[in-house]
């Protein structure tokens, strides 16, 4: 028995070769971990492309409020004038009202839609 200890004493330490128990399993967390990322990141570049969307809709629509109210005071200087009849008149200034509530309306709406973020 001593002999074969000395034999082993003499003899350079092997290495064990043992499997990594954890290869698939590092792998796998390093798939979730990236697609998480990239979806995070998509997401927030998606948001943005909406908030500036929606900001470029509201600039649309206040322009359009301001040229509903050119066209209001425009139509209002030509009866003072008397350049329109007071049918075209009323009949224009029907429906220019009715584009401007339909504009107001859609910015109440966006108003309000920011305020309950």
């Amino acid at each position: 028995m001593t002999l074969l200890l000395l034999q082993l004493a003499q003899e350079a330490p092997q290495t064990a070769n043992v499997p990594n128990a954890m290869g698939a399993h590092t792998w796998f967390i390093l798939i979730a971990v990236s697609a998480f990322l990239v979806w995070s990141i998509s997401y927030s570049i998606q948001l943005q492309k909406e908030a500036l969307e929606r900001q470029k809709g509201r600039e649309g629509l206040l322009d359009l409020r301001e040229t509903l109210l050119d066209e209001i005071a425009d139509l209002e200087s030509r009866k003072e004038a008397d350049a329109i009849s007071p049918q075209k008149y009323k009949q224009e200034l029907k429906n220019l009202k009715y584009r401007l509530s339909k504009v107001l309306e859609k910015l109440g709406a966006g108003t309000q839609a920011a305020k309950a973020r």
